[in-house]
C-alpha cells in the first residue's frame, strides 16, 4: 500500500509540474493557431484531462497535449481535419477577449491576418515544432505542411512591407 502512495503522489506532482508548467503557453499556442481564448482554454483542459488517464504511457508530455489540444479545438469548431479549413475562407480579423499578453503580441496580430491553414501552421512554427511534428499533430502531409509554411512566410513578408517593418 505504500508504494502505491508513493507512485500516486509522484505522479500527481509531476502531473501538477507540467500543468502548471505549460497550461498558459499551450493555450496562448491555440490563440495563436486562430482558436477564440474560451476555445483553447477548453481544448487544453480536456487534453489535460485525456493526459491523466494516459499519464504512464505518454513521453513526451507537453508535446503530447499540443498535439491532442489542437485536434480538440479543431473539434470544436466542427471540423474533423484541419485541412477543412480551407485558404477560401475569408481571413478576416474578429476581436475577441482573447489573453491581453497573447493579443497584444504583435507576431498574433500579423498571424491572425493569414488563412486559416497557415496561420495554423505557423502557429506550430513559432511554438518550436518541426513541420514532421507538426504534419503528425495536424493530420497531413510533411510536404503539405512545408508547402503551406512557404505560403505563409510569403505572405507575412508582403504584410510586413506593407506595414513598412519589412
Amino acid at each position: 500500500m505504500k508504494e502505491y502512495s508513493i507512485s500516486t503522489r509522484r505522479f500527481e506532482e509531476e502531473f501538477a509540474a507540467v500543468f502548471k508548467d505549460s497550461l498558459h503557453r499551450l493555450v496562448g499556442f491555440l490563440i495563436t493557431a486562430g482558436a477564440r481564448r474560451v476555445d483553447a482554454e477548453d481544448a487544453v483542459q480536456m487534453a489535460f484531462i485525456e493526459l491523466a488517464r494516459v499519464w504512464h504511457s505518454v513521453e513526451q508530455p507537453i508535446a503530447w497535449v499540443r498535439r491532442v489540444s489542437f485536434r480538440l479545438w479543431t473539434k470544436i469548431l466542427g471540423k474533423d481535419r484541419l485541412h477543412e479549413l480551407s485558404e477560401s475562407i475569408p481571413d478576416t480579423v474578429h476581436p475577441d477577449s482573447s489573453d491581453e499578453l497573447v493579443e497584444q503580441s504583435k507576431v498574433v496580430q500579423f498571424l491572425r491576418r493569414l488563412p486559416p491553414l497557415q496561420q495554423a501552421v505557423m502557429a506550430f512554427a513559432y511554438d518550436g515544432c518541426s513541420p514532421a511534428e507538426t504534419a503528425e499533430a495536424m493530420g497531413m502531409s510533411p510536404t503539405n505542411v512545408r508547402q503551406n509554411l512557404h505560403r505563409a512566410r510569403a505572405n507575412l513578408a508582403k504584410i510586413l512591407h506593407t506595414e513598412g517593418i519589412g
